[in-house]
């Protein structure tokens, strides 16, 4: 079996272990209920990170894994992982602080080698740190490297196992046990980013990691930087000693509180069927609910059915999610729709490959069946809130990203080009914009929240008051100019859409 479906399938399954588990400590109000689902919890989130670690260190091996070298805020990436383990600090009552001056300078790292090399020191650091005893992280510069330091006061390596802990599997009694699997894992990274990682450590003193990412573009090979020096979404890889208990949301909406009507239409693009069927019954309250198998029947769906919104996993057969994608966002009768594709690969080039083809969001394996229904209902709540407050406002104007904008420029070209036609029709609108009469109402009302008639009287009415506004025509001129058949029906389309009288509103800039 491929590798890279074998995982796909591991974490199918523990999305859905984990998540009905999360919805389950929701509704448990029992202490001791509570406690042994959240070992559960735990269990869960550690196996997925052993499983996230395996195939890094798969890829590792095989030569998969690449190097993606930005220009960015390093100290923000450190920050997030140091933070992650804050409530742990508290819990084991252990003094924790982090030291830098680099929060306002951009260095050259890979953002996902750093977060993992600075989650793994972390979680060693904070496994083998007593009580009362204290872990440092320092962020700094020297001899043109990039220097992360992870120190802590804790049980310490003898002299002569030191260099033994970074061999996989290697375990030394009563100490870093658990180094097999991490600390190789850490130096191969290191050796990937071609830095240095540096230990000292004494028994009963504790330990000090110093890592060295270089810092002159020499020291990396040319397709080892990344093309977009842009400040991507961050990559988080979960650590297992992170707060992770459930907290019980006593604002999640009830069955009794949630809207009556339904929120739009969901298309599910996933080949697993079991995880395919529990999404579908976690979003059927809310939604309606297509679902298909792979990228092609969703195309296929996509030909017959208006679709509010796409959940699709990045493999498929057939069809990936990614390609499912990419054809959705092509297409000028879809592209409107938004994307979320869901994938078991954390690293920084699969997500930004998703998103160059247009995703909309990107969600890793296992994930909580929550935040994709909050996540869902945000995208399609803000998208009814933009069509129902910007009524007023012409829809090229309002529709503000570049997808948008091509399909209403041809929109509007069309309009534009027949607005003086009185006999211009739906017909003749659908047949010019390569759209069937229905397709092209759906698209606009998608898109504008206007229906197609609405958006021609729009188009020809704004035309109008730019001419009422030069005051070189009479109103009767104007409105044959506009394609209106009459001046009283233009008259009583411009009152309903304008506001006012068009004699009312050529006196605003010509007074009697």
């Amino acid at each position: 079996m491929n590798i890279n479906i074998l995982y796909e399938q591991l974490h199918n399954q523990l999305t859905l272990i984990i998540s009905p588990l999360q919805e389950l400590m929701r509704h448990i109000y029992g202490d001791w209920e509570y406690k042994q689902l959240l070992h559960i919890q735990d269990s869960a989130n550690k196996l997925s990170y052993i499983i996230s670690q395996t195939k890094i260190l798969s890829d590792i091996n095989l030569g998969l894994l690449k190097l993606n070298i930005i220009h960015s805020n390093a100290y923000k990436r450190v920050l997030d992982c140091f933070m992650s383990y804050k409530y742990l600090s508290r819990k084991k009552h252990i003094e924790y602080n982090f030291y830098t001056k680099l929060q306002d300078e951009d260095l050259f790292f890979d953002e996902n080698v750093l977060i993992l090399i600075t989650n793994k020191l972390l979680a060693n650091a904070f496994k083998y740190t007593e009580s009362g005893k204290s872990i440092t992280i320092r962020l700094y510069k020297e001899d043109k490297n990039l220097v992360l330091q992870v120190s802590d006061t804790g049980i310490g390596i003898p002299v002569e196992k030191q260099q033994k802990i970074f061999d996989r599997f290697y375990q030394i009694e009563n100490s870093y046990i658990e180094n097999g699997l991490g600390l190789s894992m850490v130096q191969q990274l290191v050796e990937l980013h071609h830095g240095e990682i540096i230990l000292q450590s004494e028994i009963r003193k504790g330990s000090t990691f110093s890592i060295h990412f270089p810092q002159e573009k020499s020291s990396y090979n040319k397709d080892e930087f990344l093309n977009d020096n842009m400040e991507e979404k961050q990559d988080i890889i979960p650590s297992i000693y992170s707060n992770k208990i459930c907290m019980k949301d006593e604002h999640e909406p009830t069955n009794t509180q949630v809207i009556k009507t339904k929120n739009g239409t969901i298309l599910i693009a996933e080949s697993n069927e079991e995880l395919r069927q529990y999404i579908s019954n976690n979003l059927s309250s809310l939604f309606y609910l297509l679902e298909a198998k792979n990228g092609k029947e969703a195309l296929d769906i996509l030909k017959r059915q208006e679709v509010n919104l796409i959940i699709t996993n990045a493999i498929m057969p057939v069809i990936d999610g990614i390609k499912l994608c990419k054809l959705v966002k092509e297409n000028l009768s879809t592209r409107h729709i938004p994307v979320y594709i869901l994938s078991t690969k954390t690293d920084i080039e699969s997500q930004l490959e998703s998103f160059r083809v247009g995703a909309d969001d990107y969600i890793i394996k296992p994930f909580s069946i929550n935040i994709l229904k909050f996540k869902t209902l945000n995208m399609l709540h803000t998208s009814h809130y933009i069509f129902e407050h910007s009524s007023n406002i012409m829809p090229i104007e309002r529709i503000n990203t570049t997808m948008n904008k091509e399909i209403l420029e041809k929109a509007n070209m069309v309009v534009e080009k027949n607005i003086d036609n009185m006999k211009f029709s739906i017909k003749q609108f659908a047949w010019e914009m390569n759209m069937s009469c229905s397709s092209l109402h759906m698209k606009l009302k998608a898109i504008t929240g206007e229906s197609t008639t609405e958006f021609i009287h729009k188009i020809r009415l704004n035309r109008a008051c730019q001419l009422l506004e030069e005051g070189k025509f009479s109103i009767s001129e104007i409105s044959f100019m506009v394609g209106y058949n009459t001046p009283s029906y233009f008259t009583t389309c411009f009152k309903k859409y304008v506001g006012c009288l068009p004699i009312e509103y050529k006196n605003r800039f010509f007074p009697v």
